[in-house]
């Protein structure tokens, strides 16, 4: 072997155990801070009830914290890192004893992914790792809210959406084609136990009236073996399974008016109890209309909007009454329409709910099925940087809830004022005042059925 034989060698060998370093092209560090304070009253609608969100008005303070760095490398190679922190203000049950009893403190990684662009083929893009999905206006997926370190008391101002994801995107302008696998939830090892989400969305834009049109698909499949109807898990429960088809829309007819509508479907199975399944068979749809008057002072707006969420016959939790489960499954919707009912028996119990032990959170009482919303929108900005926005809904259930205790209830939920008054101090620091009031209809049990009340302080720096 010559001289040159064992220089190429040589070198090769150098080549595979020095370590090789990524070219940074550009760096961008950005974030925001935000801090609430949090007045609560009733919200379990019981003004004589001992829970914690039952007979006095209490509140607290909380944090959110995130910082992001976005790296751009060579070759369409960029790459997303966004940590976060979030926690009530005074460590809630964090230092008992000197011994702390949750993470509080602790910083969490929201976002980790890499984005290949062109990849192996000019109009395609891949981004892999922990990212945020957001397809249409986030009516079936936008958001995988969590509080990981149970650290904060309001989970619906939680910063952690993120889905550990990969992600495919066709550009072919007007044309997009979106296409998604996510792990959601990972079981024990090699067994077949975890959560999983799947789908495509395709979207198109016009070149006229600013329209766009978007179609998708998506499934959902839980082999967790979970019983949905009281939260048991055995390994007999069967598989659970939300196929979710759906089409949205929106353009201008006339200047400065936006019409908007979506639908979808859902098929599958409903895991009830161990070796007991039903079909699935539940519809969705979200209307709306709004006129932005530019040319009037103050710029007012106003809209209408219209939400059906499909739900449950009338039969007993857990009950194989009839084969077909028709409760609409949220999925991961990003999209939230209001301020206290939309997280009614998801984060909050009510007193009724209190009483059921065997209800969960997808019950018929939910704030996310079972119900008809419609919701009066509108909106003034009587000076530069202010915006005070309003939102008056009500609420309607499609089926009466048997976790209620009575078939034959009213349907009537109630009805919701949202006040937000919003001010841009400067180009990094904005004022939020958030006051709501749900006023309980005739469905609730005298008791049962008294006003509750948000209020909800911002203040935010973005950098």
């Amino acid at each position: 072997m010559n001289k040159f034989k064992v220089f190429c060698i040589l070198a090769l060998l150098v080549l595979m155990v020095v370590p090789a370093y990524a070219e940074v092209q550009n760096v961008k560090v950005s974030g925001d801070l935000s801090a609430r304070w949090i007045v609560r009253g009733t919200y379990d609608l019981d003004k004589n009830a001992t829970s914690t969100n039952g007979n006095d008005t209490y509140d607290y303070l909380l944090s959110t914290t995130e910082v992001q760095v976005d790296a751009d490398l060579t070759d369409n190679v960029s790459t997303v890192i966004r940590l976060a922190n979030q926690k009530d203000w005074g460590d809630r049950a964090g230092m008992a004893s000197g011994t702390a009893t949750n993470d509080a403190m602790d910083v969490m990684v929201d976002l980790a992914n890499v984005t290949l662009k062109e990849f192996f083929y000019a109009p395609l893009t891949l981004t892999i790792g922990r990212q945020d999905l957001w397809f249409g206006k986030g009516f079936v997926v936008g958001a995988k809210l969590r509080d990981p370190n149970n650290a904060i008391g309001a989970d619906e101002y939680t910063v952690i959406s993120s889905f550990d994801a990969i992600k495919a995107t066709l550009d072919f302008d007007p044309w997009k084609i979106d296409g998604v696998y996510s792990i959601i939830e990972e079981g024990a090892g090699i067994v077949a136990d975890d959560v999983w989400l799947a789908g495509v969305n395709v979207g198109y834009k016009f070149d006229s009236y600013n329209g766009e049109a978007e179609a998708y698909a998506f499934e959902k499949k839980d082999r967790s073996r979970v019983a949905y109807v009281n939260g048991t898990t055995t390994a007999a429960c069967e598989v659970n399974t939300i196929n979710t088809y759906g089409i949205r829309g929106s353009f201008e007819p006339l200047a400065n008016a936006t019409i908007a509508a979506e639908g979808a479907l859902q098929y599958g199975r409903y895991s009830t109890f161990a070796n007991e399944v039903r079909s699935r068979k539940a519809m969705a749809a979200d209307i709306s209309g709004n006129y932005n008057f530019k040319d009037v002072k103050w710029m007012p707006t106003l809209g209408l909007e219209y939400i059906f969420y499909s739900g449950e016959e009338n039969t007993a939790p857990g009950s194989n009454a009839g084969n077909t489960y028709e409760g609409w499954d949220p999925v991961y919707r990003g999209k939230f329409d209001s301020a206290i009912r939309e997280f009614q028996n998801v984060y909050y119990p009510t007193a009724q709910r209190g009483t059921n032990a065997a209800a969960t959170a997808l019950d018929e009482d939910s704030g996310v099925t079972n119900e008809q919303q419609i919701f009066i929108i509108g909106s003034i900005a009587p000076i530069n940087n202010l915006k005070v926005d309003g939102r008056y809904g009500w609420f309607r259930y499609n089926q009466s809830p048997s976790v209620s205790g009575a078939s034959d209830r009213s349907k009537d939920i109630g009805t919701e004022l949202d006040l937000m008054l919003s001010y841009d101090y400067t180009e990094d620091v904005s004022f939020g005042l958030l006051a709501a009031w749900f006023f309980p209809g005739k469905y609730w049990v005298g008791g049962q059925d008294d006003t509750a009340s948000d209020i909800v302080g911002t203040v935010k720096v973005a950098f």
